[in-house]
C-alpha cells in the first residue's frame, strides 16, 4: 500500500492534501476548519456545534432535503463533527461522484442561509441531542471529567455546550463567529482514495471562494493548566461510571508515541494490564480501557471503567495499582513488543479505510503543517524503549495533578476510601 501523498496550498491559502489509494473504488473528502469549541468564549460555548447543525439546513439553491439527498441518492454519505479544536464537513462515495460530494461541500459551507426559523428550530434540537447525553452516563462521564481537569478552560465546556449556553446564544452571534472563523487560511480539504489530486486542487480553487473576510486566527486560549477536581456527581443509574487521567502531552510532542505505547501497555484491549487484573483476574467491571487526547498544547491520559457501586473503591485503587507499578517495575521485552506491534496493526488496517486516511492527513496537516508517512510513524513507534516508557510514566503520573470523576448511585464518602497515594 505505497502512499501517495500530495500537497497544493492553492492562492486563497486554502491547503489542499490527498493520498491517492488506486486499489479502492470509493473517495472520502473532508473540509476541515481550525476551530472549535475551544475557540468560544464563555457566552459562546456550543456555537461551534451549532453553526454545524445550521450549515445542513439549506443554502441558496438547495433544501435541508435537498442536502441529504444529494449524495445518499447515489450511494453515498455526507457528515460532519465538531470537536474542539476541529471542526469537519465530509463525504464518503464513489470515485465517479467526487466532483458532486465536493460541490456539495461548497454549497453548504459557502451559501448557508442561517435563516431564523432554522436558527430557533436547531436550537431546539441540540438541547434535545444535549439531554440525551445527560441520559447516557457513559457518554456524560467524559464531559464532567474534562469540566474537572481542565475547569474554566474551554477544554473544560462541553462541545455540546449546555441547554442554558446554547438557548441563549443569538443569530447575529452565530453569523460573526462563522464570518470570523470560516476563512481561508483555516481551511483544509484533505481526500483520500480513487481520486486525483490535480483534478481535486483545480476543483477546490474554483468551489471554495468564500465571501468572507480573511482575517488573523485569534490565539485560543492557552494557560493549560489542569485543576486536579476529584468529584462524585449522584445520578441514578445502573452503574457507576469512573473517568481518571492526568496532563498528558501535545499532539506534536516527541514524546507522544512512548505515551501511546505506555497506555497501550496500561488498558489498550482484552491483554493489557488493567483489562487481565481489573476484568479477569477481579471481575470488578465488564470495561475498561485506557485512552489519551492530544491538543495544540496538551493533552489528556485517561482510564474509563463502569462498574457497581459497591465496587468502585477496589476498582479505583486496583487501577492507581497498577500505574504505581508502571512506575517502579521494569516493563518486560515482550510487553513492549506486544505493545508496540498492537499499535503498529492498528495503524496498519486504519490504512485500508479512506475516511481514517482522510482524517490522518487533515490532522497531520493542522498540528505539523507537513505529513507522517505509515512508514514514519511506524518507525517512531519501533524506536520507543522500555526506559522510554517509564520515564513518561514517571513524568505524567503525578498524584498531585491526578483528576477522578465518579457518575453514580453513590457519594463522596467513596473519596476517603481510596488510596491515592
Amino acid at each position: 500500500m505505497k502512499e501517495r501523498h500530495r500537497k497544493t496550498v492553492l492562492e486563497s491559502g486554502i491547503r489542499v492534501v490527498s493520498n491517492e489509494m488506486a486499489w479502492v473504488r470509493s473517495v472520502s473528502i473532508g473540509v476541515w476548519l481550525d476551530c472549535g469549541s475551544r475557540d468560544e468564549k464563555p457566552e459562546q460555548n456550543g456555537i461551534s456545534h451549532l453553526i454545524e447543525h445550521l450549515i445542513f439546513k439549506g443554502t441558496k439553491k438547495r433544501s435541508a432535503r435537498e442536502i441529504a439527498l444529494a449524495l445518499e441518492s447515489v450511494g453515498g454519505t455526507l457528515n460532519a463533527f465538531t470537536g474542539r479544536e476541529h471542526t469537519c464537513y465530509y463525504a464518503k462515495v464513489l470515485e465517479e461522484h467526487a466532483g458532486a460530494a465536493l460541490d456539495i461541500l461548497s454549497d453548504i459551507l459557502k451559501n448557508s442561509l442561517f435563516r431564523s426559523a432554522d436558527f430557533k428550530k436547531e436550537k431546539s434540537v441540540i438541547v434535545e441531542e444535549i439531554m440525551d447525553t445527560e441520559d447516557t452516563p457513559g457518554d456524560l462521564v467524559f464531559d464532567l471529567f474534562m469540566e474537572s481537569m481542565w475547569g474554566e478552560h474551554p477544554l473544560g465546556k462541553p462541545i455540546m455546550g449546555t441547554p442554558e449556553s446554547v438557548s441563549s446564544i443569538k443569530r447575529k452571534q452565530v453569523l460573526d463567529y462563522f464570518h470570523k472563523n470560516y476563512v481561508y487560511p483555516r481551511v483544509v480539504i484533505a481526500a483520500s482514495g480513487k481520486v486525483s489530486h490535480d483534478k481535486l486542487a483545480k476543483d477546490a480553487e474554483k468551489r471554495f471562494r468564500f465571501n468572507q473576510q480573511i482575517s488573523e486566527k485569534s490565539s485560543p486560549v492557552r494557560n493549560l493548566i489542569p485543576y486536579p477536581v476529584r468529584k462524585v456527581t449522584r445520578r441514578k443509574s445502573a452503574q457507576t461510571h469512573v473517568c481518571l487521567g492526568l496532563p498528558n502531552f501535545s499532539f506534536t510532542h516527541p514524546q507522544k508515541y512512548a505515551a501511546l505505547v505506555l497506555s497501550n501497555i496500561l488498558g489498550g484491549g482484552m491483554s493489557s494490564r488493567l483489562f487481565q487484573k481489573i476484568r479477569e483476574q477481579h471481575g470488578l467491571a465488564y470495561n475498561v480501557y485506557s485512552f489519551s487526547d492530544f491538543f495544540d498544547d496538551g493533552g489528556v491520559f485517561g482510564i474509563y471503567l463502569g462498574t457497581s457501586p459497591n465496587k468502585v473503591v477496589r476498582a479505583v485503587n486496583s487501577i492507581l495499582k497498577e500505574i504505581s507499578s508502571v512506575k517502579r517495575n521494569r516493563i518486560s521485552p515482550k510487553e513492549m513488543e506486544h505493545a508496540k506491534y498492537q499499535l503498529k496493526g492498528g495503524l496498519i488496517l486504519g490504512a485500508e479505510s479512506t475516511a481514517y486516511q482522510m482524517n490522518r492527513l487533515a490532522r497531520h496537516e493542522l498540528f505539523f503543517q507537513d505529513h507522517f508517512s505509515l512508514d514514519r510513524t511506524i518507525s517512531l513507534i519501533d524506536k520507543v524503549r522500555a526506559r522510554d516508557v517509564m520515564e513518561v510514566a514517571d513524568q505524567l503520573f503525578d498524584w498531585g495533578k491526578l483528576c477522578l470523576t465518579v457518575l453514580g448511585p453513590t457519594d463522596n464518602k467513596i473519596l476517603s476510601k481510596i488510596a491515592w497515594r
